[in-house]
């Protein structure tokens, strides 16, 4: 029985109009900037290059109707995904051999988390009217389609598990129901994190695409100035995230986009030096954010370049909570791409 699953999600928000997501990512929301979601899912890397070359936009109806489609599913995504996978972790945490199943001998049983069946029935009927909306995403349109069913799937033995651990009511049946419902809970976590990983992938791309061709119109309507930057800056940011959060990952692969990262902040900084004027008041956070993610990107490249073990002190902390304290983690890559997401949406 197949039982890794998909632990990193990043948080992505969108600090103008669009930027694309996370892992585990996360996703960026594409019509406002100024709420935080949570952290998304760790997608696979996209293209280098994306948001380098643009298709010309959509027309203005056309826009709408696709920024409005990305936006309900980026916003369900964002509240439903790193829930459904904390519950999937929490369970793993206690259940030594997912494979066989807890055994009754357990010396601490934490049951699960809770999803939110509410969230994931209303969910389930805006992904049906995104879908319906034109233009028609035939790849994304489907592959939300399957995430929203196997999350409701997941959601209805999430629900009933969480009640019998939540009441210790294997206190009372010495595990009988615990066992019982092992097999199939495990299998709809199996079937989430596959159409987890399969949406988040689509939602991406169709998020890179659409982010390309507004940072295009952006730099041909108004040049190379701080709204280009700060939107450019997190595309570039994202594609790094994307990469450096994986477990394991070609080191001269990420190189290039360390690299764009890299390029892109020296240039919005060496612009923002001259124009203070013009500057938003949160630049000086963004900044600093900026730079911080650029140092926890490279301590995380360098790790992984080098193969560098990590050691007895620094594993006992991997771990939710203070993971974000070793150098060159995952878990301090995503907490410094948060800041950054959260002080781009401050400005």
């Amino acid at each position: 029985m197949h039982t890794t699953f998909s632990a990193q999600r990043f948080l992505g928000l969108a600090p103008l109009l669009l930027i694309a997501l996370l892992g585990c990512g996360p996703k960026p929301d594409a019509a406002t900037a100024d709420a935080p979601v949570a952290p998304a899912a760790n997608a696979a890397a996209a293209n280098p290059a994306a948001g380098d070359t643009a298709a010309e936009p959509a027309p203005p109806a056309a826009a709408d109707n696709l920024n409005a489609k990305l936006q309900t599913y980026i916003n369900c995504y964002n509240r439903l995904d790193e829930r459904a996978h904390r519950t999937i972790s929490r369970y793993a945490s206690w259940v030594k051999n997912m494979a066989a199943g807890p055994t009754g001998n357990e010396m601490v049983v934490y049951g699960l988390y809770s999803i939110s069946s509410d969230d994931v029935t209303a969910c389930a009927a805006q992904f049906t009217q995104a879908a319906a909306l034109s233009p028609a995403l035939p790849a994304l349109d489907a592959a939300g389609k399957n995430y929203m069913a196997s999350l409701s799937a997941m959601d209805k033995l999430v629900a009933d598990a969480y009640t019998y651990y939540d009441r210790e009511n294997y206190k009372d049946d010495k595990f009988a129901k615990g066992k019982a419902i092992h097999a199939p809970l495990v299998a709809s976590f199996e079937s989430f994190d596959q159409a987890s990983s399969v949406f988040s992938k689509a939602l991406d791309a169709e998020n890179d695409n659409l982010l390309a061709a507004q940072l295009a119109q952006i730099e041909k309507t108004q040049g190379r100035k701080l709204p280009y930057y700060q939107m450019a800056l997190m595309n570039k940011a994202k594609g790094l995230a994307d990469v450096l959060g994986d477990e394991t990952f070609d080191a001269a692969a990420a190189a290039p986009r360390l690299q764009a990262y890299e390029a892109m902040a020296d240039e919005a900084m060496a612009f923002a030096k001259p124009n203070k004027d013009e500057l938003p008041s949160g630049w000086s956070s963004f900044e600093r954010s900026a730079e911080d993610f650029r140092k926890a990107s490279k301590e995380r490249f360098r790790r992984v370049r080098d193969k560098v073990p990590y050691n007895d002190g620094e594993r006992m902390m991997l771990k939710p909570g203070s993971g974000w304290m070793v150098e060159g983690s995952s878990e301090k890559l995503v907490k410094a791409y948060n800041d950054l997401v959260n002080a781009s949406n401050a400005m």
